[in-house]
């Protein structure tokens, strides 16, 4: 269950228990006021019997006593019963329009004295239990149509605070979400000074930090990897002058040397990709958007790798669709498309085959690369366009984790996407999308 729903039903059922609590306070309250009127009215009753028993003593008249007593129970619903002693002992008296006691029946018996003379008051305790139901049943009218609205406007202030703070939640686990991603230095204003603004202040202080880190990091990326550069270029060029003159050397100094000059030149490949990388994130990367023919970039970067395929093996072949020119730089979708071809290439076996599939339509490029090689996790596809990461079938096939990386890096640089997953007749396919842009595209930090 969602906090928004946990927070609504908490809000609505603590209002319900506190309108129960209440309704049944109030009710009771209500309740013993009844008893304590209808006791009251029943004292009033027999104080004004006797004072007419103790007239009708002064005046010598029983008779006066009888006709009130006699009318006094006749009228009053609560009396069930009267009785009067005027000397001859207690007789009840005959009561107009009001049926005899029934057996059984409960009574309040009050006797009171006046002088000589004596009465005695049967009140009947179902009419008494009656009325009170009565006045009650008012009483809990009034109440349920209180407690109704009351639990309505309840419900909805519970809904609105619980929107209001799980909206500030949600700005909170979007900006914890993007941190994750590695957009470092993003905020989160959720205002208030709460324990959730402590923890926005908090979670804004360590992406501040990250940011600061992260700027520092890539900078010394930048400076090492530059640093870098022009000795591995010094040492690959020595070992490729010594081995100009095989004649001076011997087979195994050869050897030697070949390999100094291949592990040199690899690592010369990785700190340009490192170089190129950091220029991206950096937004320090030209971006020179020109008109050009994409489908003729795409056949070109083929050829280029195509020896590479032939020496392992593996067929190659290019389909394209569509015509014309899109707004794009040159030589960064061709470094692009070498990558995504040469990384299929790696990892298809002796006598497999890789696909480049190319269309344009209104503008809009996109380049597909479809291999039959070891394929793809499910799930592995997204990781693999983060720097430094490889994949499952990685192991033995050397490589930076740098070039896809590379990939999404240019074809964001365009406005674009890049992505790929598990081709439909097995291997992986990858593909690159840059769209139609009737201005030149942009350039900026491309956060990795």
């Amino acid at each position: 269950m969602r906090l928004f729903h946990k927070l609504s039903a908490a809000l609505m059922a603590a209002a319900l228990t506190a309108a129960l609590l209440l309704s049944w306070i109030f009710f009771g309250f209500h309740d013993r006021t009844l008893r304590a009127a209808q006791q009251a009215r029943l004292r009033g009753m027999q104080q004004s019997v006797a004072s007419m028993l103790g007239e009708a003593e002064l005046e010598r008249d029983p008779l006066l006593a009888v006709d009130y007593l006699s009318g006094l129970c006749s009228s009053r619903p609560e009396l069930a019963a009267c009785e009067l002693d005027i000397g001859r002992g207690l007789l009840p008296l005959k009561l107009r329009g009001k049926p005899p006691p029934r057996p059984g029946e409960k009574f309040i018996i009050r006797d009171i004295k006046g002088g000589r003379y004596t009465a005695r008051l049967d009140f009947s305790s179902a009419a008494l239990e009656e009325e009170r139901k009565s006045d009650l049943a008012g009483v809990y009218s009034d109440l349920a149509a209180a407690f109704l609205g009351a639990m309505a406007a309840a419900a909805l202030l519970g809904v609105l605070l619980a929107r209001w703070l799980t909206r500030r939640l949600k700005r909170l686990a979007a900006e914890a979400a993007a941190v994750g991603e590695g957009r470092f230095g993003v905020t989160a204003d959720v205002g208030g000074a709460d324990e959730v603004a402590e923890l926005a202040a908090a979670l804004n202080s360590m992406s501040a930090r990250l940011l600061e880190l992260e700027t520092m990091k890539k900078s010394f990326t930048a400076s090492v990897t530059h640093e870098l550069r022009s000795p591995l270029g010094v040492i690959e060029t020595y070992a490729a002058m010594l081995l100009r003159e095989p004649g001076r050397f011997g087979p195994e100094d050869l050897e030697v040397f070949r390999r100094i000059k291949e592990n040199a030149g690899r690592l010369a490949n990785f700190v340009t990709a490192m170089l190129d990388l950091a220029r991206i994130e950096r937004g320090k990367m030209e971006l020179r958007p020109a008109r050009e023919d994409p489908l003729s970039l795409a056949r070109d970067a083929a050829d280029f790798i195509r020896p590479k395929a032939e020496e392992k093996g593996v067929q190659l072949s290019v389909e394209t669709a569509g015509g014309g020119q899109a707004l794009l730089d040159r030589e960064l979708l061709t470094h692009a498309l070498t990558n995504l071809l040469s990384n299929a290439i790696k990892f298809t076996p002796a006598g497999g085959k890789v696909t480049l599939r190319a269309s344009l339509a209104e503008g809009a490029f996109r380049a597909e690369v479809e291999d039959t090689g070891p394929g793809l996790k499910a799930g592995e596809a997204a990781n693999l366009f983060r720097p430094f990461t490889q994949g499952s079938a990685a192991p033995g096939h050397g490589g930076t984790g740098l070039g896809l990386a590379l990939v999404k890096a240019i074809a964001e640089l365009h406005r674009g996407k890049a992505g790929g997953g598990p081709a439909p007749g097995g291997g992986a396919l990858f593909w690159l999308e840059l769209p139609g842009a009737p201005e030149a595209p942009g350039g900026g930090v491309i956060t990795l």
